[in-house]
């Protein structure tokens, strides 16, 4: 019984993080050239590339006070800045 409330538990958290991680991205100028720098210090250029293009994104809705769409790509962005969705595997 334990056990399995535990693993409802664990379960519920696996959706509620990730959600929670993406809404508290803010979406304002110091953010954005925050995560400019990030991304510019990146040796990974396959990583560079793919947050390179969510950032633009973000940037892009920014300018176009659409701050839904901006908080999204930010962080999308702020995923791939962590290699989170990437196809690499530790063993």
């Amino acid at each position: 019984m334990i056990k399995s409330a535990l693993l409802a538990t664990a379960i519920s958290f696996a959706f509620v993080v990730p959600a929670y991680a993406q809404s508290a991205v803010k979406c304002d100028e110091a953010s954005l050239t925050q995560m400019r720098k990030d991304i510019d210090a990146l040796t990974d250029q396959e990583k560079k590339a793919k947050s390179m293009e969510s950032w633009t994104a973000a940037d892009a809705a920014f300018k176009a006070n659409n701050l839904d769409e901006c908080n999204a790509r930010m962080g999308d962005t702020g995923k791939s800045l962590q290699g989170e969705g990437a196809n690499t595997q530790t063993n």
